[in-house]
C-alpha cells in the first residue's frame, strides 16, 4: 500500500512539473501555441466588417471608414501610410510574442497573431494604413480573440498600448 502511494505521488509530481514547464518556461511555448492553433484567418474589409457581438474584439477606425461602429476613432499621423507603416512595424518589434501571418498585395494591410503570455492563447489583431491627405495617414485595427467569449479587456489594452507607443514614438501624432 505505501509503495503505491510513492508512485501515485511520483507520477503526480511529474504531471506537476510537466505543467509547470509548459506553462511558466519558453520551453512551453511550443507545446502550448500547437494546442491553441490559429487555424485560417479570413481576409477583413473593414468597409464591409460586422464585428461578432461577444466581448473579445475591439476596432478602431478613422470617422466614415468603417461599416461597423468603432469602439474609438483612429488618430491622424503627419506621414504617408508607407512611411507610418515602417513606424508601426518598429514599434511592433518592441513588443513580445507577436507573429505576422499575413500582408495584403497592396502592402497596406497586414494580420499578426498575439499570444498571451501564460498560455499561449491566440489573438489575431488586423491593421490597414490609409491615406489622409499627400502627407498624412491613419490606420484601422481590429483586434480579436481566436478562443472564447471575454477577454477581460485585453483586445482594447492592447490596441491603446500599442497606439500609445506609436504616439510616444511619433511626436508629431495629432488626436484622433
Amino acid at each position: 500500500m505505501r509503495k503505491y502511494s510513492w508512485r501515485r505521488r511520483g507520477i503526480g509530481l511529474a504531471l506537476a512539473a510537466v505543467v509547470a514547464v509548459l506553462l511558466f518556461t519558453p520551453l512551453g511555448d511550443r507545446p502550448l501555441s500547437t494546442l491553441l492553433p490559429v487555424g485560417p484567418v479570413a481576409p477583413v474589409d473593414f468597409t464591409r466588417l460586422q464585428p461578432k457581438g461577444s466581448p473579445n474584439r475591439y476596432l478602431v477606425c478613422p470617422p466614415d471608414y468603417c461599416s461597423a461602429t468603432p469602439d474609438a476613432f483612429s488618430p491622424v499621423f503627419d506621414m504617408p501610410p508607407g512611411l507610418l507603416r515602417q513606424e508601426w512595424e518598429a514599434m511592433l518589434s518592441t513588443r513580445p510574442r507577436v507573429e505576422l501571418l499575413a500582408e495584403s498585395a497592396d502592402g497596406l494591410q497586414f494580420d499578426y497573431v498575439q499570444r498571451t503570455a501564460r498560455f499561449r492563447f491566440p489573438d489575431i489583431v488586423t491593421v490597414r494604413f490609409l491615406p489622409v491627405a499627400p502627407a498624412q495617414s491613419t490606420l484601422a485595427i481590429y483586434s480579436r480573440s481566436v478562443y472564447g467569449r471575454s477577454d477581460l479587456g485585453a483586445n482594447r489594452t492592447r490596441v491603446d498600448v500599442w497606439l500609445g507607443a506609436l504616439q510616444q514614438q511619433l511626436p508629431r501624432a495629432e488626436g484622433g
